[in-house]
């Protein structure tokens, strides 16, 4: 016992000897003292009260604001629903001759002339300039065909290509002189429109060519498939073909950069002229098309019809842009366009009303859809988030 208490007696006489000072031991380094350990005081901290700020949370949109946002979304479509039920409860011999499989088959197969017209000059459209002359070029289209097969005896299908790609030449033509005289293409289609019409009252002196039409072509242009116009199934091919050539091609991203800003699209190494040329030549060859399937759907080159569907397309093609994909050019808004347009001239023509209603129709229908299609455009660049710059190949893989 004795023993245990001198050892711990002696070492605790040599833990308490004091270290040795800075001015006794020079290559001492003198060392701050230690600050003590800052305690917290109570329970645990779990996982869950993590300190991190959260997120702000989504604002709920009430029903009434989401109910408009649909509406303003899928506008068009359900005008068309409202006026086919308009004309299917109108009374009398309205409803009962609109709502028969004649009638809605014919509306198929007229709009699918202008449906092709339309669905090609959003080619041009998108790439920010007009093309005022595709009505004409449908006609020419029509009538030279034609031509091709009562005068000169073509092949049917080299007749077919002789339409498409005199239609493409003539748009093509119009590309060319807009982008190397640097004139507006307004002014440069709407002389090639009147060109086209002079030409063709020389060359049919108003008649209609109606003989050597192949019956092949004629019996294409006024039978079903599957109860379906067959007209109707190349503007359902038409349409994809658009879509995807707009949506997922280069071709069509570089379209959509030109139409937004053309110096830009330039200095990112776009060639702007060569792209706008095609593209005047492309809505063209669709131009061709239409006129195609124009002689097949009436059986006869009318040197007068072709003209009339240049407003048509151009109201389509403005009002397509108010829904789906809203203030800008799009596919499927131009095809419920097409239709809605159809849907209500056919009907006022079977309410009995006179010719120059449906022609006020249509010219308020492409104001209005002008004017709705600039606020939209507008609203939705000012949408647009502010991103940071990128570099130049990056904006022309994703242009504006």
């Amino acid at each position: 016992m004795t023993r245990a208490v001198n050892r711990l007696r002696t070492k605790l006489s040599v833990d308490e000897v004091p270290a040795p000072r800075a001015a006794e031991d020079p290559d001492a380094v003198t060392q701050p003292p230690a600050e003590p350990p800052i305690v917290v005081v109570g329970p645990p901290m779990s996982p869950a009260d993590d300190l991190t700020p959260e997120a702000p949370r989504p604002r709920r949109r009430s029903a009434g604001t989401l109910a408009m946002s649909v509406f303003r979304q899928y506008s068009l479509p359900i005008l068309l629903v409202v006026s086919v039920l308009i004309y299917s409860l109108w009374g009398g011999d309205v409803s009962s001759t609109f709502n028969t499989s004649a009638n809605w088959q014919n509306i198929a197969a007229s709009q699918a002339v202008s449906g092709v017209l339309t669905l090609g000059i959003l080619l041009t459209l998108v790439s920010g300039n007009f093309d005022l002359s595709i009505g004409n070029i449908c006609g020419l289209s029509s009538v030279m065909t034609a031509a091709a097969y009562s005068h000169w005896h073509f092949p049917l299908v080299v007749g077919i290509l002789f339409g498409i790609v005199l239609g493409g030449a003539v748009g093509g033509m119009n590309g060319f002189l807009s982008t190397t005289l640097r004139v507006d293409p307004f002014i440069i289609t709407l002389g090639t429109a009147s060109i086209i019409l002079g030409f063709i009252d020389w060359y049919t002196h108003g008649q209609a060519i109606i003989n050597g039409i192949p019956g092949s072509l004629v019996t294409f242009g006024r039978t079903n498939f599957l109860g379906i116009p067959e007209i109707a199934w190349v503007l359902a091919v038409v349409a994809l073909l658009i879509y995807y050539v707009l949506e997922h091609t280069p071709y069509g991203r570089a379209l959509h950069a030109i139409g937004s800003n053309r110096a830009a699209a330039k200095l990112v190494g776009i060639r702007v002229e060569r792209t706008i040329t095609s593209a005047f030549a492309l809505t063209g060859a669709f131009a061709g098309v239409a006129g195609v399937l124009l002689l097949a759907h009436t059986g006869s080159g009318n040197p007068t019809i072709g003209p009339t569907f240049t407003l048509a397309a151009l109201a389509s093609a403005f009002l397509g842009a108010v829904s789906f994909k809203v203030g800008r050019l799009n596919v499927a808004g131009t095809l419920v366009a097409v239709f809605f347009l159809g849907v209500n001239i056919q009907g006022l023509t079977f309410a009995g009303v006179q010719n120059w209603i449906t022609e006020v129709f249509t010219g308020m229908t492409l104001i209005l859809a002008v004017a709705l299609a600039a606020v939209l455009s507008k609203e939705r660049k000012a949408k647009r988030p502010t991103a940071a710059p990128t570099s130049s190949a990056e904006q022309t893989r994703n242009p504006a």
